[in-house]
């Protein structure tokens, strides 16, 4: 795979500087720093020397496998043995000391799997954004077929989901993305069978006469919530502009309400003005604009699309489901007409919030999206000491190198909300939107801060008239710092 180092060695103690060497080797062709450096490799030290030694029983000649992958978002190492089996969670939970416990001090994440007869596999992670210029990437958001549903052939069947469909969608997705979709669990049939199964997914297929799948969109169920966002849509090249999309759509928005969802959103693409197009189309009303969300890796085939070396911004659009309509919220004075457009964008009134329950505790967290690379820092509750407990939150997302910051500010809980977002703003944040029913039932107050010069935020597409306010908004913050 393109990206990718391999290499293959007896279990001998003699190949282990080979593999050290060729791993710092590797690290010297991206712009990961010196510090990061020295500790992925320490990380992979650990992982090769517990393979010769301990892999198989003394004795017995093996075969060690090394895979370095250079992702957008960071570098994946993983050590493949055929080996005894290996009891990874009973290792963790023990008192033991050092060995594999210590790789959790150098990189973001050690993961393991049992391959059954094919082996186990160690895995370390370690997020920084690379810089392969070459990468090429399909569209973030595929939600690009305007056509009339009255166009889908007659022969075109759209249903949900059924267990035997899983493989067919992963060919789906591999023949329009080959390996490139940044959501990879789609590659695993399995993967797409339990996930409807256990509901975190809601599939819908295009199937034709003869029983080919030709089409797929999902809703994929946002946790700790009950929201969720339209994706994965894609169409048999052979089968595109025949109204499948829309018709899937229709679909999946049905979908959402038998499943008594709040909402539904989707991220349209803001490099030409095509999926923003259809996201309002369809009823859904547009709530924030997430800068430099999408990878500079991304590329669109559309010859019309606005072409960037930058990270890319999405629109967020959504359609809310549920009769919750009359939201109790704190407002921010400096960003209270926008925010107030916003709920009007999606049919929703705002009414005088209910006293918060404020226990002297600041309820800050932080979340770190891998594929993204970005970091969202949570604020449900603030107190005196807000700022200490947000720049704490801050530091460890800027150590993991993150291109873009975003704060969610609970707008149903916070009443120091205006606090907050004074603080937010001497940090560097700016306006971003209103994300509802975002975790709970409760609304968010998003802002955003690029981490990295390498966020576009001028050659930026507008579909409505309301983009380009809010568009022009965000810039004007921004060119104030």
């Amino acid at each position: 795979m393109k990206h990718t180092v391999s290499l293959a060695i007896p279990n001998e103690k003699i190949y282990l500087p080979l593999c050290i060497e060729m791993i710092r080797n590797a690290l010297q062709l991206t712009k990961i720093e010196n510090t990061d450096s020295v500790k992925i490799v320490a990380a992979a030290r650990e992982l090769l020397f517990n393979a010769v030694n301990h892999a198989y029983p003394a004795n017995m000649s093996g075969i060690i496998d090394i895979d370095i992958r250079f992702l957008p978002h960071g570098i994946k190492i993983s050590v493949h043995d055929m080996g005894m089996p290996f009891d990874f969670d009973g290792y963790m939970r023990s008192d033991r000391e050092g060995g594999l416990k210590r790789i959790g001090e150098y990189v973001d994440e050690l993961s393991f799997a049992n391959l059954g007869k094919k082996g186990k596999v160690f895995t370390i992670f370690k997020a920084h954004p690379l810089n392969f210029s070459d990468i090429s990437f399909q569209p973030y958001s595929d939600l690009e077929d305007e056509s009339p549903a009255s166009l889908k052939p007659a022969s075109i069947q759209i249903r949900d989901f059924e267990k035997g469909d899983e493989e067919a969608i992963s060919r789906l997705i591999y023949n329009n993305y080959t390996f490139s979709y940044y959501k990879s669990l789609f590659y695993y049939p399995k993967k797409i069978a339990q996930l409807n199964e256990e509901g975190e997914i809601a599939s819908v297929v295009a199937e034709t006469k003869e029983g080919r799948i030709v089409g797929h969109f999902a809703l994929v169920r946002i946790s700790d919530s009950n929201i969720a966002e339209i994706g994965v849509a894609v169409v048999d090249p052979d089968y595109k502009g025949k109204g499948i999309m829309n018709s899937m759509l229709g679909r999946i928005e049905q979908r959402a309400r038998e499943m008594r969802l709040d909402a539904i959103f989707g991220e349209a693409l803001m490099l030409h003005p095509f999926s923003q197009r259809a996201n309002l189309h369809h009823g859904f009303g547009e709530s924030a604009l997430l800068l430099g969300i999408v990878p500079n890796t991304v590329s669109l085939t559309d010859p019309n699309a606005m072409r960037t070396k930058k990270r890319a911004s999405v629109l967020v659009g959504y359609k809310v489901l549920s009769d919750k309509r009359v939201r109790r919220i704190f407002v921010p004075k400096i960003y209270s007409e926008l925010i107030e457009q916003i709920y009007t964008n999606n049919s929703i009134k705002i009414a005088d919030p209910k006293k918060p329950d404020c226990k002297g505790i600041n309820l800050v967290k932080y979340e770190l999206s891998r594929y993204t690379q970005s970091g969202t820092v949570v604020i449900d509750g603030i107190c005196d000491d807000f700022s200490h407990a947000l720049r704490q939150n801050l530091h460890m997302l800027y150590k993991k190198h993150v291109d873009m910051l975003y704060a969610d500010i609970n707008m149903m809980r916070c009443s120091r909300i205006n606090k907050a977002v004074d603080i937010l703003k001497e940090e560097g944040f700016v306006f971003s939107g209103v994300l509802f029913f975002r975790r709970g039932e409760d609304d968010y107050l998003r802002l955003q801060m690029p981490n990295s010069d390498n966020v576009e935020t001028k050659q930026i597409v507008c579909h409505s008239d309301f983009c380009s306010r809010l568009l022009s908004f965000i810039n004007e913050e921004l060119d104030s710092f």
